[in-house]
């Protein structure tokens, strides 16, 4: 269906403006007077009128997003108003233009009748399953308001998660850029100065300080090879991390990698934990939950190794008994699950067990970046050094040389 972006008023004359979609113009026409607006202006939105309307360009729907929409929606029904009312009002004061689309999408087949949960498989490239799943849940049990607000304590935690590890590596990130754009002004504007003056003295210079100017006249004449090579890598990275190949690639390395594999083992734990506790606390069933939480962990070598934890689970083992065979997840967060298991809490188990390595990551992240940044510190130092000798050098030997 096309966006419109549209104008109209109510019987004060007063005038709202929005962004929806509606099958074509007459439909938004009669829409807003059911709402007792009149149609003032509508534009049709295209790739033309509105960059957004390219895939490349929209607005990309966060976990943060996700968590704000659960928690509004839990507490409009916690009040009593219908679905199709209260995601009419979520539709006008949600921020998010790809979100705020997605939620009028909704409305409209709330509105012919179609379940909530129906409606948002339609848009799972913007909802996860666990989300689907609990709404499927909630509206069997008759407990929609409950089941959101459980989803945006989930989200909450979700993106905390994300911003302790954003947060942590934001440091060496800078760090990094910083010593690129040293690197850069040193070979296009020191180094050129320099040699230049060594070049007028007539002296033979020594073979380092010869390839630093040459890689030096590199970056002055092709600049623009080196900023292509940058971006051919960094798009070919980005693809290639999308396929199977790749996939299995940073994986396996993810889990193998000292330092890195742990701070891979406590996202994991934590996101499995939270994502299982949630799900199985709806009523949602242990195998189906698995299969939710399989396709969330991130990392495709482990959500391969859960394929065998639900094979044996359809044998009849529970679920701490194939999980320590993996021999992946920490004992702690096993034992939990076999105690939860034994108390028939496993959910509040699991929430505990994803809370304590919620605090895990945030160390494991610190560990990480406390061994990053003085590689590249060092990195940079290197690189220094070696420019400043590669001209001082040759400098002392001209004075040496002038001195006698």
């Amino acid at each position: 269906m096309p966006t419109y972006e549209f104008k109209a008023k109510n019987s004060e004359s007063k005038i709202i403006e929005g962004r929806s979609k509606f099958k074509n113009k007459e439909s938004l026409t009669e829409q807003l007077e059911l709402k007792g607006y009149t149609l003032v202006e509508a534009k049709e939105l295209n790739a033309i009128t509105d960059i957004s309307q390219i895939s490349i360009f929209k607005a990309k729907v966060k976990v943060k997003d996700l968590a704000v929409f659960c928690r509004q929606f839990a507490i409009i029904l916690e009040a009593g108003v219908p679905i199709a009312t209260a995601l009419d009002v979520l539709r006008e004061q949600t921020a998010n233009p790809t979100l705020k689309e997605c939620i009028s999408d909704i409305y409209e087949d709330i509105q012919k009748g179609t379940a909530l949960s129906v409606s948002m498989k339609k848009h799972d490239d913007l909802f996860p399953e666990v989300l689907i799943y609990m709404v499927e849940a909630g509206e069997l049990s008759g407990m929609l308001d409950k089941t959101f607000t459980r989803m945006a304590e989930h989200f909450e935690k979700e993106n905390r998660l994300h911003q302790k590890i954003k947060s942590a590596m934001t440091y060496p990130v800078i760090v990094l850029m910083v010593a690129v754009g040293v690197i850069f002004v040193l070979m296009v504007k020191v180094v050129p100065s320099f040699s230049g003056i060594l070049g007028g003295f007539g002296v033979e210079l020594p073979v380092f300080t010869k390839v630093l100017i040459n890689i030096s006249k590199f970056f002055q004449t092709f600049w623009w090879v080196i900023l292509a090579v940058i971006i051919a890598m960094v798009v070919g990275f980005a693809r290639f991390k999308k396929t199977t190949p790749g996939r299995h690639f940073f994986g396996s390395l993810a889990i193998k990698l000292p330092v890195m594999k742990q701070v891979t083992k406590n996202v994991i734990t934590a996101r499995f934990s939270r994502t299982m506790g949630t799900l199985m606390a709806s009523g949602v069933l242990i195998i189906q939950s698995l299969e939710v939480v399989q396709k969330l962990l991130g990392n495709i070598i482990i959500e391969e190794k859960i394929d065998s934890v639900i094979n044996d689970i359809k044998q009849g083992k529970g679920l701490s008994q194939p999980l320590t065979a993996m021999k992946y997840f920490p004992p702690m967060m096993v034992s939990m699950i076999r105690i939860g298991e034994e108390s028939g809490n496993l959910d509040y188990s699991l929430d505990k067990s994803a809370d304590f390595y919620d605090e895990e990551v945030e160390t494991s992240v610190q560990q990480l970046t406390s061994l990053i940044e003085p590689i590249i510190v060092i990195f940079l130092a290197v690189i220094v050094a070696f420019v400043i000798l590669s001209i001082l050098y040759p400098m002392m030997s001209i004075y040496q040389t002038m001195s006698a």
